[in-house]
């Protein structure tokens, strides 16, 4: 398959008409075969856990709790991009879909479904490093804690978040926001090549002189759409220390602080990554937090910058120094893949924001996060950094809409375990918030999605017509399944 630019237009044509993706009629569809999972299990290296088998109920769970209802057919735990190529070469044959799931995060559980069958990733975790090139080469299915321990054994790492066990997929056909951003860049930046399941079943490399326009859709448009990707390479880069700080300040100062934070982004070096965080807990206590990181530096030094941005000491501030490694072991809350194996339920919403928020807008963010307090409801309200490395990207140069934008704001709620009732009210606190910001937000970010296909577009930005005739063009059967595909 290449996805030239003029197959691309051509499906793009159909896509903006609906024809390409809608499926045909009921009564011209012929009559689905009885799906053999015994002949797939037997095809693969890796095996077919099905409803009653002792392995399925580990191999179908998320980490959200909330989706222990949904009961795939069938989950492919693959062993190989063999296997991942064979399943979906009997998906193929046997009309059925197909559904990714590498870490299990998304926070709208798109990573598993009630029909079809779960590709199951996660035993593709081997991570190398090639210190001759300066990159290395990651399994599909390996999680961000793999992928630090793996490289820092050899001093290097590459940019990424902060939860360890989120797949270094999901993550990464998304986009990827995290402490090194600034210095170099998200985690799909640093992507030199990806080996590739297509709709077609078959395996291929893909860069950018090989199927420049799949390689581009790959960095930033979102997963489990465009095919399955059993193995990435991406740019390493040299890490040795890193400072980390936490400065927390009282309510009062909230309004003042969130100025004096964006204030010191436009002086801030590459070096440094920060977040200004505004939140409730469960008892209605408000609270003010920044926290960042210097690679390689002193966290003192910057510290003292943004006292000085926001003209108020912190009330409690909490710096160290220490290895690259250690950081990222704190930051994931967890060591190994078995220590980050926890689940939580979790809801997430997102707003881009390309200039700095004036005064009404810090305003309406503050009054939010007050609703939710009288509420003695846990929220959260974040601010990232998305200037420096990040912002230097050419905005065509990959599908990751939002370069040049000044702050990401993340929206989220916990909640405790089986708590049904708080998923309703906490996505209407999401939505409250979208709707105060909704003057300066420029969309939102695709690696926290929110119910609601129809919200599609505002992730997407300006590239979401281009997307929407790639997916078309590489999938034009709709293979891989999701709600939320374009």
């Amino acid at each position: 398959m290449s996805l030239s630019r003029r197959v691309v237009l051509g499906a793009g044509a159909a896509a903006l008409t609906g024809a390409a993706l809608r499926p045909p009629s009921v009564a011209a569809r012929p009559a689905r075969p009885a799906i053999d999972w015994a002949a797939l299990d037997a095809s693969l290296e890796g095996s077919v856990e099905l409803p009653g088998t002792a392995g399925y109920d580990a191999a179908r769970r998320l980490v959200d709790p909330r989706f222990d209802r949904v009961r795939p057919p069938a989950v492919a735990r693959c062993a190989s991009a063999e296997d991942a190529a064979e399943v979906v070469r009997f998906a193929r044959r046997s009309r059925i879909p197909v559904v990714t799931r590498g870490g299990g995060h998304s926070y709208v559980g798109a990573s598993t479904a009630a029909s079809g069958v779960v590709l199951d990733l996660r035993r593709l975790d081997d991570v190398r490093n090639d210190p001759a090139s300066g990159t290395a080469e990651i399994g599909g299915g390996a999680r961000l804690i793999d992928v630090y321990n793996g490289l820092g054994a050899s001093g290097v790492s590459i940019p990424s978040g902060a939860c360890g066990s989120v797949g270094i997929g999901g993550i990464t056909l998304g986009g990827g926001i995290g402490m090194a951003a600034s210095a170099y860049g998200l985690t799909c930046d640093a992507v030199t090549a990806a080996d590739v399941v297509g709709a077609d079943g078959r395996l291929r490399t893909v860069d950018a002189e090989r199927e420049p326009d799949l390689f581009w859709a790959l960095r930033g448009g979102g997963g489990g759409q465009f095919g399955v990707v059993t193995r990435w390479r991406m740019r390493t880069h040299r890490v040795a220390t890193a400072g980390s700080f936490v400065l927390h300040y009282p309510w009062t100062d909230a309004a003042r602080v969130a100025t004096g934070w964006q204030a010191r982004l436009h002086s801030a070096p590459d070096e440094v990554w920060s977040s200004c965080q505004f939140g409730s807990d469960e008892r209605g206590r408000l609270s003010v937090r920044i926290s960042g990181f210097v690679l390689d530096g002193d966290p003192a030094a910057e510290a003292a910058e943004i006292a000085r941005a926001a003209g108020r000491e912190p009330a409690k501030a909490k710096l160290r120094r220490r290895s690259y490694l250690e950081v990222a072991h704190d930051r994931a809350g967890c060591v190994d893949a078995e220590g980050c194996a926890n689940r939580t339920t979790e809801l997430a919403g997102s707003d881009i924001f390309r200039q700095v928020l004036p005064a009404p807008a810090i305003a309406a963010l503050l009054a939010t996060v007050e609703r939710r307090a009288r509420q003695r409801r846990y929220g959260h309200a974040a601010l990232k950094r998305l200037t420096g490395a990040v912002g230097r990207v050419a905005p065509e140069a990959t599908a990751f809409p939002w370069r040049g934008a000044h702050t990401m704001l993340q929206w989220l709620v916990g909640l405790p375990a089986g708590d049904t009732t708080g998923v309703s009210d906490g996505y209407a606190w999401i939505e409250s918030g979208h709707q105060a910001m909704r003057r300066w937000s420029a969309g939102s970010y695709v690696n926290y999605l929110e119910p609601g296909p129809a919200m599609l577009p505002r992730y997407y930005g300006p590239n979401f017509a281009r997307l929407r005739w790639i997916r078309t063009a590489a999938d034009p059967h709709g293979l891989f399944r999701s709600p939320y595909a374009l």
